[in-house]
């Protein structure tokens, strides 16, 4: 039965054709998913590597280069004899997309996602400028909701220039966010850029999110850009706000470029 699952969970990371990922990378993702969500905490050895291929379905060679890469960004320590540990986060040890990305997978550990949409179409003005493309080229536009048990939390739309379009097709999408499915493709994501607003639902989006039209939303632009400063993704979020805030932390010391802040699901039934 465990070689069935193994298996299975295989062809799932797997895939087939061009547009095939590294497994390595996907269980990267996997992996650093379970450290945020708390499924492996610290102080505990996470499953050994033969243990995990089993899992996965995968060889040992496999699961060593998603660990490697795991512990090259200080998420986990491996200790000869005694197995890999979850290391706790420090400050300006792991990158900054790691920092928001794990912000990110861990809301998504706890919500699902529905798929409206996914499809190349044009680039109106605004997001061909946001891209550094010309109007009109093609770009891949994916819409989804994201909710939970209780009820819909956020409608997105994200474009993605059409030659990363292969990096996402539509049966690689889940919960995650499309930029960390990007991370796992081996795009190496160096700044986010987020402006937060509000705006008022629309026929469409109200019917989507549950909610009345006019109702106030919390509407939040991000722009994704790689290390060459190339913005690889602009996403287009709508949340209700009696769902999700965001939270912003600063010291006493002076503006901090790097301030702490994170994203939460609220559960505010007022």
């Amino acid at each position: 039965m465990a070689m069935r699952r193994g298996a299975a969970v295989a062809a799932e990371l797997s895939g087939g054709g061009a547009d095939m990922v590294p497994l390595y990378h996907r269980i990267y993702v996997v992996l650093l998913q379970k450290l945020t969500d708390g499924s492996y905490p610290e102080g505990h050895a996470m499953p050994g590597e033969d243990e995990l291929a089993a899992g996965f379905g995968v060889s040992r060679v496999t699961i060593r280069k998603a660990i490697e890469r795991l512990e090259r960004e200080g998420l986990v320590l491996r200790q000869r004899g005694r197995g890999t540990f979850p290391l706790p986060p420090r400050d300006g040890a792991h990158p900054a997309q790691n920092r928001i990305l794990r912000d990110q997978i861990s809301l998504a550990a706890r919500t699902r996602v529905t798929v409206l949409e996914h499809a190349m179409a044009r680039m109106p003005r605004r997001v061909a400028a946001a891209l550094g493309a010309e109007p009109g080229a093609p770009a891949l536009r994916i819409v989804r909701v994201r909710h939970d048990a209780r009820s819909p939390i956020s409608h997105t739309t994200c474009h993605l220039s059409a030659d990363l379009a292969p990096l996402v097709p539509r049966r690689r999408i889940s919960s995650l966010p499309i930029s960390a499915t990007l991370a796992a493709a081996g795009l190496r994501l160096a700044r986010f850029r987020e402006r937060i607003t509000a705006t008022l639902a629309d026929t469409q989006v109200a019917r989507h999110l549950g909610v009345d039209v006019g109702t106030a939303l919390i509407a939040m632009t991000r722009l994704v850009e790689d290390e060459s400063g190339r913005v690889v993704e602009l996403l287009q979020a709508l949340y209700r706000p009696d769902r999700y805030e965001y939270r912003v932390e600063y010291t006493a010391e002076g503006a901090r470029d790097d301030a702490p802040w994170r994203a939460a699901i609220t559960d505010n039934r007022g």
